[in-house]
């Protein structure tokens, strides 16, 4: 699959990654509800909060698995890993 750069839900640029670091306050934590193989998760956060989002290749993660999403710059950290996600 042709890659599209930096673009939202392909990779991550430098700056959406150190932003999101320095902004730790928007991170929420999610348990994975739904993965499937064409790049689309959906999470459900400690409040109950249903949220999609994509990202251009499937993502390592089990359901049932912790995440954290950062809604402000639109990054999925799955342990250690940062993806950029639309």
């Amino acid at each position: 699959m042709m890659r599209c750069g930096y673009e939202t839900g392909y990779e991550l640029h430098p700056i959406q990654r150190l932003a999101a670091v320095a902004a730790a306050s928007h991170w929420r934590d999610a348990v994975v509800n739904q993965a499937s193989t064409d790049g689309w998760l959906e999470l459900v956060d400690l409040d109950g909060v249903v949220s999609r989002v994509w990202h251009y290749e499937s993502i390592d993660v089990a359901e049932g698995e912790p995440v954290s999403l950062h809604d402000q710059y639109g990054v999925l950290a799955v342990g250690r890993a940062l993806y950029s996600v639309r």
